[in-house]
């Protein structure tokens, strides 16, 4: 049996949304934009949302968007994809990066207090809701109030989830991704999502060239320097139609997660502990002899993925360029080295999942 990592949810609706978008006179941004950041917006209950080319794009706007000033700093976890932090340097920004508290593989709460109590020049911290798990709004937010910082949240793999009676879009900016692997996907997409009305000229200013109509639609002015960041029209149009079934999608991936934990939960091999409702966007196990598991997973026609092969600060840029070594992130360093993640999306067929499950639970139980 061959088994890929990931099989998109695309159904004939929203096949045909995209086919009678692209009949009609917009291609580029236009009315379907428009119809997903409300619809967006609605569902997360948020005021605005603003679509974008991918997150790192709404990332980057998001920076842009506080006006820091040019010693300020962000502080990204150290496990992430790079993105997050490729963001930041994008926007002129400089980095701090934190570590992770090894239960869950989200940023560790109690080191960014810390470091934000040494260093007055930290600014925006930038909780990454990794896998599908949001990192606690409740704490972020007392963070928020206690030292005067933004919040800046990476919710790439987060939609659906909720946690201290929040979902995504309780900071400054939430920021999403509708890549090809997403639980809503256009191949390649993402938003911005916020509250504060102020932000709202400025973001769609930067999101494409700084080009103001405001006064005149044809004779236009440029107001400030921005980006090529807009999504198009038929990319918008295939994202309202799978967010109107995303509940569903959504319990699907819950089957499948409590399918893999109940199997897995008594032999080798650990997994993420989570709180709250999760958006379950990937299944990862932490287990020792990683790479030899994953090419025997291979070899029996499972697609795997490592998420992520090393942190962040010990990628060969920032290594270089920054001095960063493995001792300054122990747990985002066993993280990356003890990380699987197995295929897992609402298109896996129940006898494609048995069959995970025992090529992995026999390799597990060889290991013991």
């Amino acid at each position: 049996m061959k088994i890929p990592f990931f099989r998109h949810s695309l159904n004939e609706e929203d096949i045909r949304e995209v086919i009678n978008t692209l009949r009609s006179p917009y291609l580029t941004s236009g009315n379907k934009n428009e119809e997903f950041e409300e619809l967006f917006s609605k569902y997360l209950n948020t005021n605005y949302c603003l679509s974008v080319n991918s997150c790192t794009s709404a990332l980057h706007l998001s920076i842009l968007a506080l006006e820091l000033d040019y010693d300020e700093k962000v502080i990204v976890p150290a496990l992430s994809f790079m993105a997050s932090a490729n963001a930041v340097l994008m926007a002129n920004r400089e980095i701090v990066f934190v570590d992770i508290d090894r239960e869950t593989g989200l940023m560790d709460l109690n080191m960014v207090e810390d470091l934000i109590k040494k260093d007055k020049k930290i600014r925006v911290i930038m909780p990454v809701h990794l896998y599908g798990q949001m990192v606690s709004p409740k704490d972020l937010l007392f963070l928020k109030e206690k030292y005067g910082v933004y919040v800046v949240e990476d919710s790439a793999h987060c939609i659906e989830g909720e946690r201290d009676g929040y979902k995504p879009g309780f900071g400054d900016f939430a920021c999403f991704s509708f890549y090809a692997t997403k639980n809503i996907t256009c191949g390649e997409g993402g938003a911005i999502v916020f509250n504060n009305e102020k932000f709202l000229e400025k973001l769609k200013l930067l999101r494409l060239h700084g080009l103001d109509r405001r006064k005149h639609k044809i004779l236009y002015d440029m107001e400030l320097l921005g980006w090529k960041y807009n999504l198009t029209n038929f990319q918008a149009s295939m994202l309202i139609t799978q967010l109107k079934r995303i509940d569903n999608l959504w319990q699907r991936r819950k089957e499948i997660y409590e399918t893999y934990y109940n199997a897995f939960k008594n032999l080798n091999v650990n997994m993420p502990k989570v709180y709250g409702k999760s958006a379950y966007h990937l299944f990862v196990i932490l287990v020792e002899n990683r790479d030899e598991i994953m090419e025997k997973l291979i070899e029996n026609g499972i697609e795997v993925s490592v998420h992520y092969p090393k942190p962040i600060p010990l990628l060969k840029f920032y290594r270089e360029k920054f001095g960063y070594s493995e001792n300054q992130f122990k747990n985002a360093y066993w993280f990356s080295n003890h990380a699987l993640s197995l295929p897992f999306y609402p298109n896996l067929r129940d006898e494609e999942i048995n069959y995970v499950i025992d090529v992995l639970s026999s390799l597990l139980q060889k290991a013991i």
